[in-house]
């Protein structure tokens, strides 16, 4: 019963709810809408930016005219001051820092925006920094997708193929198995100098190798013994231009072919040693002025000598 009793009490209200009709609410009066009404300028408005009016001007009086009146005739005065109302009113428009579009108002003649920082004036003497960026600028274009590094940047490997992810986790790997086994001072290869011994051709395993009359370069066989340059300074260019000067005299005695195919090495070969010498002495890369410049110098100033002791030789055939 007690149960049967609770349940009906709660349909009770539950229809009560339900059913209840809720009051009308009385709506408020809406409040009259916001008008905007635009008022054209006069252009006999005063502006603040126009300098005051003397002490002694007449005040006009403005007055209804009664129906039917004949309007007033202007006195002379007023007639005079028309031209110098007009000319200040063109000042008040031309005195407004900006257009009606935002725009800095500028005169009528004017070609060249003072504002732009693109041409703004450069001092005399100074360099314009803004055209120099500009034309350096020329070709390049703006990213069109505007990227920001977030902080999920670092954690990608790359931004290649699996083919390129790969090769790089080959060569950290590698570089990690160095590191284990040599540790991480790593001490640089060095050329190694050719050795200071006399070269015999008739001792040579590949004969194959050495010059020939046939391809023009004989002088490479000479049986002289290696010597370095005294230094890269210029010693030794001059050295050799002193013997080559020397030799002139003697192979013009050979016919200006054979003369030419003989001093032809000699030169090619100063050449190469001057370029060396040159390098070192204004300031050479410090790899190249450790490695490979000295062996390319050893090597132009071995040849010119063999060049020159095979010339040598073949003038005193041309003589004979």
């Amino acid at each position: 019963m007690a149960a049967v009793v609770c349940t009906l009490a709660i349909l009770f209200f539950l229809g009560r709810v339900l059913l209840h009709v809720p009051a009308p609410i009385r709506q408020s009066r809406e409040p009259a809408a916001i008008q905007i009404s635009f008022v054209s300028r006069s252009v006999s408005e005063p502006s603040m930016l126009l300098p005051p009016e003397p002490a002694n001007a007449p005040t006009p009086r403005h007055s209804r005219n009664p129906p039917g009146a004949r309007a007033p005739t202007a006195p002379p005065s007023a007639r005079a001051d028309a031209p110098v109302a007009a000319a200040r009113a063109q000042g008040a428009m031309a005195a407004q820092l900006y257009s009606r579009t935002g725009q800095v108002q500028l005169p009528p003649g004017a070609s060249i925006d003072p504002l732009d920082p693109g041409h703004a004036a450069v001092p005399p003497g100074m360099t314009d920094q803004r055209e120099l960026d500009r034309a350096r600028k020329v070709m390049e274009r703006p990213n069109p997708v505007d990227y920001r590094e977030t902080r999920f940047a670092k954690d990608w490997k790359s931004d290649g193929t699996l083919g390129d992810v790969a090769v790089q986790g080959l060569n950290r790997g590698m570089k990690r198995a160095n590191r284990a086994i040599f540790g991480d001072d790593v001490q640089n290869a060095k050329a190694r100098p050719p050795p200071d011994v006399r070269f015999n051709p008739a001792l040579a395993q590949n004969a194959g190798e050495l010059g020939s009359e046939a391809t023009g370069d004989a002088y490479k066989a000479a049986p002289i013994a290696h010597e370095p340059p005294p230094d890269l300074t210029g010693t030794g260019s001059r050295n050799l231009r002193a013997e080559l000067a020397q030799l002139e005299p003697t192979l013009a005695r050979c016919d200006s072919a054979r003369r030419l195919a003989l001093l032809a090495p000699i030169r090619t070969h100063l050449a190469d040693l001057e370029r060396v010498e040159r390098a070192m002495t204004h300031g050479a890369d410090p790899v190249m002025a450790a490695q490979m410049l000295p062996r390319q110098g050893d090597s132009a100033y071995d040849l010119t000598r063999r060049a020159l002791w095979y010339a040598r030789k073949q003038a005193a055939r041309c003589a004979g």
